[in-house]
């Protein structure tokens, strides 16, 4: 089903950005240092890809549909993503914030360090659960116009970034992608 396929899409290139940070994660812990360059792209990576097109195709679109066919939100898979999204975006803002104060002189590269461990663990995680769990339970009750009615409200999510920011924002997962 295209609800669940170009979610899974959207994971492999979060997946190929979590593995560049990784990577770069594992130098400064060997001694190298991380460039905070990288680390705002990756934040405005976070932002605009992951939370706002990703998130919001999955927060305006599949979710709300999967909850009129019985999946419940409270107590349930859909709450439990959404729980995550928001640490997710707590996260970045974190990120955010300790490479600013870093890059002042007022912190330290290790507190950007392990929030972004945090950030990677929590985002792998989430990944697999909705790969796993959420995204085949909704496979099981999605029905052929639902899921036409979730892809053009997929469309619209993705119309409302802007001409080309879908594209520009895979083009910087590539680049942050990359081996350092």
């Amino acid at each position: 089903m295209r609800s669940t396929e170009e979610l899974v899409r959207d994971h492999e290139v979060i997946l190929g950005v979590l593995d560049g940070l990784e990577a770069r994660l594992r130098a400064v812990q060997s001694g190298g240092t991380l460039d905070p360059g990288y680390v705002r792209e990756a934040v405005a990576f976070s932002q605009g890809f992951v939370d706002r097109c990703h998130h919001g195709k999955e927060e305006r679109c599949l979710f709300p549909c999967l909850e009129r066919r019985g999946v419940p939100r409270e107590g349930g898979p859909i709450g439990v993503m959404l729980a995550e999204h928001e640490m997710g975006r707590q996260l970045v803002r974190g990120i955010a914030d300790a490479v600013d104060r870093y890059e002042a002189g007022r912190g330290d590269l290790g507190e950007v360090v392990d929030l972004a461990w945090k950030y990677v663990e929590l985002l792998r995680a989430h990944i697999a659960k909705e790969n796993e769990v959420l995204f085949p339970m909704g496979e099981a009750v999605l029905q052929a116009s639902d899921d036409a009615d979730v892809g053009r409200c997929y469309d619209g999510v993705e119309h409302q970034q802007g001409a080309g920011e879908h594209q520009r924002l895979t083009q910087l997962a590539e680049r942050l992608s990359r081996p350092s």
